[in-house]
C-alpha cells in the first residue's frame, strides 16, 4: 500500500458535481453522486487508512478506547435544551452554538502554529512512511477545514434560530489554558507537539456527545421549521472530523510503539509517554474543566430565567428533566 503522499494531494478535492452552500452561504466540501463528500479527502482519506494498516494490532484502540470511555455527558442535556427552547429561553443554546463555533476556528489554529520538531532525530525508530513525517500538511488540512466549522456551526445556529443576536462576551470562553510540564523525560519540542496532538484528539473525541445533542435538539421538527437543514449541516461536520480523529490516533499510535530520544540519553519508551499524556489530559478534560463548565452554564441558565414568569416551574422542571 502507498504510504507517500504530496502537501498537495494530501490538501487535493474531489471533482465536486457542485459545492455545499445554504442560503447563499459557501460552505467547503460538495456533493459527488448525490452524496455529501468532506473537504480535502481526495487522497487524505486513503492516506489514513494505509498508514493504519501499518500500526502493530492494537496500537489504534490504545489510544483511542481510553478516551472514548471517559467522554462526559452534554450539559444542559437534550431534554432539558430543549424545555428552556420551549418557553422561550434560548440565548443558553445561542452561546453554546457560538462558542462551538468558535473553538472549531481556534482549534485548527492551534495545530496550524505548532512548531514540528525534527522528528528524525526525536524518534529513535525509522518513520518513513507515517503519519508523522506528513503532519505539516495534515495540520494544514486540519486547520482548513476547522476554518470551514466555524461557519457551519454559525450558519446551522442562524438557520435554526432565525438569525439571534449573538452574546458579546464570548471570546473569554475561548481562552486556552497553559500546560504544565507532564513528559519531562524526553525534549520541550517532543512534549509540547505530543501534548497539543492529544490535546486536540480528546476534544475531537469528546465532541461526539457535542454532535449527538446538537442533531438531537436542531433536529425537533416541533421547535425549529428548518430543522432538517440545521440537522443536516451538523451531520456533514460530524463526517469532516472523522480524518481529524484518524490522523491524529495514528500519529500518536506511531510514536506509541516506538522509542523516543531522551534528555538523559536513554530512550524514552514511547508507550509509557504517550500513555500518561493522554490520561493527563482526559482526566483534565473529562474532570475539572468538564465541571467548570457545567457550573458556568448552569449560572448562564439561571440568569436567563431570572424574570421569567413561570421560574420557578421552569427550573423544577429542568432539574427533573432526562438527557
Amino acid at each position: 500500500m502507498r504510504t507517500e503522499y504530496s502537501s498537495d494531494e494530501l490538501l487535493a478535492e474531489h471533482a465536486y458535481e457542485h459545492p455545499l452552500a445554504l442560503d447563499g452561504v459557501p460552505c467547503h466540501g460538495g456533493f459527488v453522486g448525490g452524496r455529501y463528500v468532506s473537504p480535502r479527502t481526495l487522497w487524505r482519506a486513503p492516506a489514513i487508512a494505509s498508514w493504519q494498516a501499518h500500526l502493530p494490532a492494537g496500537e489504534l484502540a490504545a489510544v483511542l478506547d481510553p478516551i472514548s470511555a471517559r467522554v462526559p455527558p452534554h450539559f444542559p442535556g437534550v431534554e432539558q435544551t430543549k424545555l428552556l427552547v420551549r418557553h422561550g429561553v434560548t440565548v443558553p443554546l445561542v452561546r453554546i452554538l457560538t462558542i462551538i463555533a468558535l473553538v472549531e476556528g481556534f482549534g485548527g489554529d492551534v495545530l496550524r502554529l505548532v512548531a514540528l520538531p525534527p522528528l528524525v532525530e526525536r524518534v529513535l525508530d525509522p518513520i518513513d512512511g507515517t503519519a508523522l513525517t506528513h503532519l505539516g500538511a495534515l495540520f494544514e488540512a486540519h486547520a482548513r477545514d476547522e476554518a470551514g466549522h466555524r461557519r457551519m456551526w454559525e450558519l446551522a445556529r442562524d438557520v435554526a434560530l432565525d438569525r439571534p443576536p449573538i452574546p458579546k462576551d464570548l471570546a473569554s470562553s475561548v481562552t486556552p489554558a497553559g500546560s504544565p510540564r507532564v513528559l519531562s523525560e524526553i525534549p520541550f519540542d517532543t512534549e509540547a507537539l505530543i501534548l497539543r496532538m492529544m490535546g486536540v484528539l480528546v476534544v475531537e473525541v469528546f465532541a461526539v456527545e457535542a454532535f449527538r445533542w446538537a442533531r438531537e435538539v436542531l433536529g425537533d421538527r416541533t421547535l425549529f421549521p428548518r430543522h432538517d437543514e440545521s440537522r443536516t449541516l451538523i451531520e456533514y461536520i460530524q463526517q469532516d472530523e472523522t480524518p481529524h480523529v484518524g490522523y491524529l490516533a495514528t500519529a500518536l499510535a506511531e510514536l506509541r510503539c516506538r522509542r523516543l530520544a531522551g534528555l538523559t540519553g536513554e530512550p524514552a519508551p514511547g508507550k509509557a509517554v504517550i500513555d500518561r499524556a493522554r490520561d493527563a489530559i482526559v482526566a483534565a478534560q473529562a474532570g475539572p474543566r468538564h465541571r467548570a463548565n457545567v457550573q458556568f452554564r448552569m449560572n448562564v441558565i439561571e440568569r436567563c430565567v431570572e424574570g421569567h414568569p413561570r421560574r420557578a416551574e421552569l427550573m423544577g422542571d429542568f432539574g427533573e428533566a432526562l438527557r
